[in-house]
């Protein structure tokens, strides 16, 4: 075993432990031990062992009922063997039945008390390290997962989430009240990557991103689908209004971000807003709508926001 591992034995013999000890001193261990019940909590806590070697006759506790406290404070899923005087095929039961790994009778073999021990101890080091690439496997799926449907640079979802979240939520809300569709454009962005540069750019981008997670509901998808181009899907609001309200805070939100020395170049969004089912059902026809209603808001003087109205002319 690579790692030195702790084992905890609980006896109220001192003779009994000072065997225990002299069997396993050319084990490359540490060994702790406790004389009672409340000892063994204390030691438990202080040194987390690996393996626990539980007498069943206690001055202050039953073992029994002692396992399930241990149980229940271990942190480190320790292997815990019950050590008896009791020879009785029902004591054995009674310790297997409530789920201990082993059973040692008292006075036990030397060579069979270090055999068992050291197989448990393997045994124990052999699912901590199947749990550590569990854990590390999890985390690798959780990090992949995140990198396919987020933005890099914002955290917020990227356009294939974008796309795959609205349609499925346009699905599930078939019988809800209205939903609505913001495309959301800053004004003068290239003039603040041209002036200050793309890394303060990137800066200004994850402010926006931020900027938005704050205004809009937690319910609310939103993500970034171009440079600086964002979308956001309010599901079941009470009406346009709501959303208009919300296209409006989203507007006035960016134009007062604080901490950015834009040095005079400004910084504003126009938001484009198109509503299902009136303008559509689907992602795609409501963006294609909604993108329309964005360059009508930045033909009217950006800053603002526009809902779609089949008379809205298409940019060229």
């Amino acid at each position: 075993m690579d790692e030195k591992q702790t084992i905890l034995i609980v006896d109220d013999s001192l003779l009994i432990c000072e065997q225990i000890k002299a069997a396993l001193k050319e084990e490359n261990i540490t060994i702790c031990e406790a004389h009672s019940g409340l000892e063994a909590q204390e030691q438990l806590r202080q040194c987390q062992p690996d393996l626990i070697l539980l007498d069943v006759v206690l001055p202050d506790a039953d073992g029994y009922e002692l396992y399930n406290t241990l149980q229940d404070m271990d942190r480190k899923n320790a292997v815990i063997i019950f050590l008896t005087s009791k020879s009785s095929d029902e004591d054995v039961v009674k310790g297997f039945s409530m789920g201990a790994c082993d059973y040692i009778k008292k006075p036990f073999v030397k060579k069979e008390l270090q055999s068992r021990i050291h197989a448990h101890l393997i045994q124990k080091q052999q699912r901590d390290e199947l749990d550590r690439q569990n854990r590390e496997l999890r985390n690798n799926m959780e990090k992949l997962n995140y990198m396919a449907y987020r933005d890099g640079l914002t955290g917020l979802y990227n356009r294939q989430a974008v796309n795959a979240k609205i349609n499925t939520a346009l699905r599930e809300a078939a019988v809800m009240p209205p939903s609505v569709l913001l495309f959301i454009d800053l004004d003068n962005f290239k003039t603040v990557n041209d002036t200050l540069g793309h890394r303060y750019g990137d800066k200004v981008l994850c402010s926006v991103a931020e900027c938005f997670r704050q205004v809009l509901r937690t319910s609310d998808i939103i993500g970034r689908v171009g440079g600086d181009e964002f979308v956001a899907f309010l599901s079941g609001v009470t009406s346009v209004g709501e959303a208009g309200e919300c296209a409006g805070r989203l507007c006035q939100a960016v134009s007062r971000i604080p901490d950015l020395e834009l040095k005079g170049c400004g910084l504003s969004c126009s938001i484009g807003g198109a509503v299902c089912p009136r303008d559509g059902r689907d992602y795609d026809s409501l963006l294609i709508k909604a993108d329309i209603a964005v360059y009508e808001a930045k033909r009217r003087g950006k800053n603002q926001f526009a809902f779609y109205e089949p008379d809205m002319k298409p940019h060229s």
